[in-house]
């Protein structure tokens, strides 16, 4: 169940006894109109506003609420064409410690999704400065709410990327993940620009193929705002993954991730891929009768045959990381692919950074 919202005296009294932030008018937006050969993809939409202490310390929810507020206007209409045939259900949550302010899951309605991302604010603390950031709490609620439902389900997120507990929210995000029957994207707009919080969102986005990572300093037109909502919502009717019959093994699937990444020629964990690894290693001593396939990766500088090895050394690293943090050797096998499988275009030097990776896939 959802927790309910805190009264309105008690938010008013709290957010005086404290100096507000400088409110942020939205950019205008317009709803998504989707191209030719586009469908609306997305049946279940959450738009989840971080109002923690962080957001109020860094001073960066102001900007965080103002996008969060143009993403719902920009969200294509109930009757916009779609995969299904249907109109979309959505969901706008802003939280801070054990507060919240809700939209339930519903049929689309602009109107309510808006009149809630107006009220967005720091949550969370009686002095009006915002309390803990549990966004496991919220993901479990979101996996609550979606219980029974159908249909691809995008969560978007606004948030700084520092939750109280980076690895519990990631646990969360997995068990969401593995138990919702259809396909599940997690899209973040990072608030400041904190390096260990772009780690974890990140980390949190490449949970499955379909999300994205975005700053919200670059979000800085009407245009780029939409094309944040065309990721979320915008896709090809005949890629649109089958449904499946059952929800699967909550074991099943929940360790591929992506964002392990390298610097040029190097196969050093870093801190930032270090981030993912902890979150592998906690769901293997979890999920104790899963192997797991680790690929390592190269963007295409060098030889094939230079590639080939610093592949394999990318994924023996990871392979020794795990191990340290008490994973099986046994269960742990390892490849180098090289240069063959890209996930982003060589040609720039953000497309090859992306490629420089490891990936960890669970095998049965």
């Amino acid at each position: 169940m959802l927790k309910p919202i805190l009264p309105m005296l008690v938010l008013a009294v709290a957010l005086g006894c404290a100096k507000p932030l400088p409110t942020q008018e939205p950019l205008p937006v317009s709803p998504l109109q989707f191209s030719q050969g586009e469908w609306r993809v997305a049946d279940q939409v959450f738009v989840v506003s971080d109002g923690s202490g962080t957001m109020h310390a860094r001073k960066t929810f102001p900007q965080s609420k103002a996008l969060a507020r143009a993403f719902v206007a920009s969200m294509p209409d109930a009757s916009a064409r779609s995969a299904s045939g249907a109109g979309y259900s959505a969901s706008a949550i802003g939280f801070g410690g054990d507060d919240r302010t809700i939209a339930p899951l519903a049929p689309f309605d602009r109107g309510a999704l808006s009149r809630t991302a107006s009220d967005f604010g720091i949550m969370g603390a009686l002095d009006g400065r915002g309390g803990l950031t549990p966004l496991h709490d919220v993901l479990d609620e979101i996996s609550a709410s979606l219980e029974g439902r159908t249909g691809p389900a995008a969560i978007v997120i606004f948030s700084d990327g520092l939750p109280d507990d980076p690895l519990r929210a990631i646990s969360a995000a997995q068990g969401l993940v593995a138990s919702y029957p259809a396909q599940t994207c997690i899209h973040a707009v990072q608030a400041g620009d904190d390096p260990e919080g772009r780690a974890f969102l990140r980390s949190l986005t490449t949970l499955t193929n379909c999300g994205s990572l975005r700053l919200g300093a670059n979000l800085t037109t009407s245009a780029q705002v939409t094309e944040l909502a065309r990721a979320v919502f915008a896709g090809d009717r005949a890629q649109l993954p089958a449904v499946a019959a059952a929800a699967p093994d909550p074991c099943a699937g929940v360790i591929r991730l992506r964002g392990i990444e390298f610097g040029f020629d190097r196969s050093e964990i870093t801190t930032d891929s270090a981030v993912v690894l902890d979150v592998a290693a906690d769901q293997l001593a979890r999920c104790r009768n899963i192997e797991v396939q680790i690929d390592g990766h190269t963007d295409s500088i060098g030889t094939e045959a230079y590639n080939d090895g610093l592949s394999e050394r990318r994924a023996e690293a990871a392979r020794n990381y795990l191990v340290n943090r008490g994973a099986t050797p046994a269960r742990l096998i390892t490849r180098g692919l090289g240069e063959n499988s890209p996930i982003a275009p060589n040609s720039t030097s953000e497309g090859r950074a992306m490629n420089r990776r490891v990936e960890l896939i669970p095998q049965r």
